[in-house]
């Protein structure tokens, strides 16, 4: 049986070369620096984007941060009241531009 170079199992100088030798021909000399370049720098996004999912996944949450929005109903409470979003949302003895916005409508 006749042991074919690409389908072994490891890369070798000789294919290595041809592959070079192949990309030359198809992208020409002035290209190719520019092709290594941006190939090199996506390599190097995708190692970084990699790493920090893997950080993402073995770090734990910081203690005093609810991991889950159940976890954060758990931590404020159910009946925990928030305060008004904006003026509009005070009440009138609060908020005097509300409470003359409603003298002046009605």
């Amino acid at each position: 049986m006749m042991h074919l170079a690409f389908l072994g199992s490891s890369i070798g100088a000789g294919e290595i070369l041809l592959i070079l030798l192949v990309a030359l021909l198809l992208f020409g000399a002035r290209r190719l620096p520019s092709i290594a370049r941006s190939l090199g720098q996506a390599l190097e996004e995708f190692r970084r984007a990699a790493r920090n999912l893997t950080r993402d996944f073995t770090t734990p949450p910081p203690p005093d941060t609810p991991a889950n929005e159940a976890d954060a109903e758990q931590h404020v409470g159910p009946d925990a009241t928030l305060p008004p979003a904006g003026p509009e949302d005070a009440p009138a003895e609060e908020n005097p531009i509300a409470e003359q916005s409603r003298e002046l409508s009605g």
